[in-house]
């Protein structure tokens, strides 16, 4: 969509232009200006031009403006342009000028002082203004650079205004969250057979012309005998540094874009352009100042409340809210995070877009998610989404890292930012015990661990800690001795009650409780012993 003449006429270089008849029509759509200076050249009017002429062509011609006025192509111009002093010096007579009034369409004087390359000039900034004005998106919020929905509020924005200024329906295709955003249902219902990758890959016979070389910009043409026209879309790859970030497409099912689309589409694309390379320097910023902010708090350089809830609001963190802590480790020791944090950084977003997440990676292999809860009362919900998340984070980066191995320990005691020093203890402890009492999992909670999470047990002392339970292994292959121990205690010591759960006689739990007693160097009656009996079994 382009200006139109009122709008044009309005403008203060075109102040001085003269509306003759016509004037019905002045809100026609202007989408190009045309050069009327051979005897044929109306001919190849494809309309909404505003159509412009010395009158040379008249003057050389009489009879030619009356044969102009009969034509088809007359009746689809947007207004007619002419400079009376020089050729034809006086208005046209009253039956011209009811031609005009008669089609709408306006005839302006054109002062003579007026250069064509002057006039063509300030149409196109006109064109270019009412774009940029139309396309006021705002300025991206440095301090959002986490919050994709900032983002995808500026596309949508910009894609519905390239909808309703052009009449084409377009789509941009974010490669980060692997997700097509529309500017409207039309996009879909007009390309509902293709894939989205055909757009810019066609998987089928097609025509390529590019545009424009420096925008790579790309028409692609179908023809299809279901089709009257050939099935046509532009593309451009939205790039930052050497990486295609997304790709812009805009359908022409319905049309070719004109002179004035051209503009439109232009200053769209260089809007998502504009967009994606100020979230992607936004989120650099952001990245180091956060990773900064956390690994300096978890090392305890950071306890002073004033210093931390000036630093956290400098980074967009609400200081009243309550956060999760959530440690990421991977523990392949042939891998390094370190290596992957680009696939790592695509991967987290892509799995954790849908939380009110921050991540920062704090040494090689681990990186921790600070999680906003969205509501105490939803704690449990909330906790649910994290482990889902945190599922298809792990099933990216086994996509994406051979052999990755990763450990997961979620401290979900929600606190505010001064508590990430405590909670990242509690997350290294959730991971520590968790792999001694749970080895078949990698997902670990800390509430989950009860009493355990309180102890501190060393991996390399649990063997000895435990030498009285192998000896019962050692005496007894099929482990009933073990079982019948851990039954008897669950019971509280009651032989008829481990009788009935283990489905022996009675006799029998006597005669293995007794070949226990032999064996361990422990007094079942006494409360310490039993308890560091069955704090080992759960170990075990």
């Amino acid at each position: 969509m382009g200006l139109s003449l009122r709008e044009i006429l309005k403008s203060e270089y075109f102040k001085d232009f003269k509306v003759l008849a016509g004037h019905g029509g002045l809100d026609k759509q202007v989408q190009g200006l045309a050069v009327l200076d051979a005897p044929d050249g109306f001919k190849w009017a494809q309309g909404k031009e505003f159509m412009i002429t010395s009158g040379y062509v008249f003057y050389q011609n009489p009879g030619l403006l009356e044969s102009f006025l009969n034509s088809e192509e007359f009746k689809v111009v947007s207004g007619v342009g002419i400079k009376l002093e020089r050729y034809l010096k006086k208005i046209p007579d009253q039956h011209i000028l009811e031609a005009f009034n008669e089609h709408n369409i306006p005839l302006i004087h054109i002062p003579l002082v007026f250069s064509w390359m002057d006039l063509i000039t300030h149409f196109n900034v006109l064109i270019m203004n009412k774009n940029i004005r139309q396309f006021n998106i705002g300025n991206i919020n440095p301090h959002s650079f986490s919050d994709l929905s900032y983002q995808v509020q500026k596309i949508n924005k910009i894609l519905s205004q390239i909808e309703r200024e052009m009449g084409f329906p377009a789509m941009l295709y974010d490669f980060i969250s692997e997700k097509a955003y529309y500017s409207s249902s039309a996009f879909r219902e007009t390309a509902d057979y293709f894939k989205t990758e055909d757009f810019w890959h066609p998987s089928f016979s097609h025509i390529k012309e590019i545009l424009c070389d420096s925008l790579q910009m790309i028409r692609y043409k179908v023809y299809d005998a279901k089709c009257e026209k050939p099935y046509s879309w532009i593309t451009m790859p939205i790039t930052v540094g050497d990486k295609v970030e997304a790709y812009f497409v805009l359908i022409e099912a319905r049309g070719v874009i004109d002179y004035a689309d051209q503009f439109s589409l232009r200053t769209g694309f260089l809007l998502l352009q504009s967009v994606y390379e100020q979230i992607l320097v936004a989120q650099s910023i952001g990245d180091m100042g956060f990773e900064r902010f956390i690994t300096e708090t978890i090392a305890g350089k950071l306890r002073n409340h004033e210093v931390m809830a000036k630093r956290a609001g400098d980074l967009g963190l609400d200081n009243n809210a309550a956060f999760y802590l959530l440690l990421m480790k991977q523990i392949n020791k042939e891998v390094h995070l370190s290596d992957h944090k680009e696939a790592l950084k695509n991967a987290a977003q892509n799995s954790v877009n849908q939380l009110s997440a921050r991540m920062a990676v704090v040494d090689d292999n681990s990186c921790v998610f600070l999680i906003q809860m969205n509501d105490r009362a939803l704690g449990g919900k909330d906790l649910k989404v994290i482990k889902a998340a945190m599922e298809a984070l792990e099933r990216r980066l086994q996509s994406k890292i051979k052999n990755v191995s990763l450990m997961f320990g979620i401290s979900n005691i929600g606190d505010m930012v001064y508590g990430i020093e405590r909670n990242y203890a509690r997350c290294e402890r959730a991971i520590g015990i968790g792999r001694i009492l749970f080895p078949a999992e990698n997902y670990y909670v800390y509430s989950e661990l009860g009493p355990f999470a309180w102890m501190d047990i060393k991996e390399d002392e649990l063997d000895v800690m435990l030498k009285d339970l192998r000896r019962l292994l050692k005496e007894d292959e099929k482990k009933e001795l073990v079982k019948t121990l851990k039954a008897y205690l669950d019971c509280q010591m009651n032989y008829s009650l481990t009788a009935r759960q283990l489905f022996v006689h009675i006799n029998t739990v006597r005669k293995r409780i007794d070949d226990i007693r032999d064996l361990l160097d422990l007094n079942l009656e006494d409360s310490m012993d039993r308890l560091k009996l069955e704090v080992l079994l759960k170990l075990f």
